[in-house]
């Protein structure tokens, strides 16, 4: 089996039992953190603020009115009779101006040196109403949208995760058994680039023959993940790069593609959001003949999460070897909690059958 927990960016790091492998261990599914479909992957509205420069003063020449002529009757002709010029320092007007040479070349040139240039523009981002919110260290998250592969989002610095998981029993056996796993994150997904790293232990329960005991296997993994703009992400990983006692799964490598498709204006609406993974990788992605067979081959996988409500969503994902459907929730809005149940092997073209699975993961952001 493959377990490396990916709690963080939607998924959990998938490294989960649905290898054609009878000695596959449980899964630790859970993802936890989906804060690029909230904050970290939504394009920012902007709105823009014009600044307008005052108009210069033009100073009134000797002709100028110094004051208002008295008004004798409703209506003085005298007020009319003529227009009086405006002399300014620099640069000087024309001593007359009349109706007749407004459209003299004197007249357009005037018009030239006294143009105003456009007014600045200014960009100031409006900060998104379903923003991830921070609260004494802890992270407001959104439900996951995969359940045992992996997706583009990840953790950036300051941001740790934990999990567990569990299954009633591993693939071609009768015994349960279950996983733990934590990592962080490095570097900033949205201005260069984030790392994922997951240690996970592979073994809780000592109750097969070939197993070398209670948490004497494990492995660690990475993903390297990047946010792009129009809501995408990308990300490429290896699962198992490193390995002490055995693991079923040996050593898969990947590449994915995550876009989130924003349906409604607020994630509080029902059906707000759809989150899509598509991606490519060998080792326990392949198909079950092909990994018994030990082809070297490579195989699609993906997921699919519909955001049913605020901190329910729905979850279709295909490991690249078979369908698993899931629901991921979040019980507490403002506890970073996600709980992912989920029945594997679906379609019957892996395992012997379909299987159960709970995820439980937890994050925290810290401020150094």
């Amino acid at each position: 089996m493959a377990i490396a927990l990916s709690l963080f960016g939607i998924t959990l790091l998938h490294n989960t039992p649905v290898l054609a492998n009878p000695l596959e261990e449980a899964s630790a599914l859970s993802p936890l953190l989906e804060m690029d479909s909230e904050f970290n992957f939504r394009e920012v509205p902007t709105k823009i603020i014009t600044t307008r420069p005052a108009l210069p003063m033009i100073p009134l020449g000797e002709n100028s009115i110094s004051e208002t002529p008295p008004i004798d009757n409703p209506f003085n002709p005298s007020l009319f009779a003529e227009t009086l010029p405006l002399t300014a320092q620099d640069p000087p007007l024309p001593e007359s101006t009349s109706p007749g040479t407004t459209g003299s070349p004197e007249s357009e040139d005037l018009r030239q040196q006294w143009q105003l240039p456009l007014p600045p523009t200014t960009f100031v981002p409006i900060e998104p109403p379903t923003a991830t919110i921070r609260r004494g260290g802890t992270t407001r998250v959104a439900p996951g949208s995969s359940s045992i592969s992996p997706t583009a989002f990840g953790p950036g610095f300051g941001q740790f995760f934990w999990g567990a998981g569990f299954q009633h029993r591993t693939r071609f056996t009768e015994s349960s058994d279950g996983t733990i796993s934590t990592g962080f994150g490095l570097g900033n997904p949205r201005r260069t680039v984030g790392l994922q790293t997951t240690v996970t232990v592979l073994d809780l329960v000592d109750n097969r023959s070939y197993d070398d005991g209670f948490m004497k296997r494990g492995s660690i993994s990475f993903k390297l993940h990047r946010i792009l703009p129009n809501n995408f992400a990308v990300a490429a990983g290896i699962e198992n790069a490193i390995v002490w006692g055995f693991t079923d799964a040996g050593t898969s490598t990947y590449g994915v593609v995550s876009k989130v498709f924003p349906l409604r204006e607020s994630t509080e609406e029902p059906f707000s959001r759809v989150t899509v993974s598509l991606g490519v990788g060998n080792g326990r992605f392949r198909f079950e003949d092909d990994f018994n067979n030990d082809v070297n081959t490579v195989n699609v996988f993906g997921s699919v999460g519909v955001r049913v409500h605020q901190q329910v969503s729905a979850i279709a994902d295909w490991s690249g070897q078979d369908l698993t459907l899931a629901a991921s929730i979040v019980p507490f809005r403002n506890i970073p909690l996600v709980l992912t149940p989920a029945i594997a092997d679906i379609t019957g073209s892996a395992g012997d059958g379909a299987r159960f699975r709970l995820g439980v993961g937890y994050s925290h952001f810290f401020r150094f």
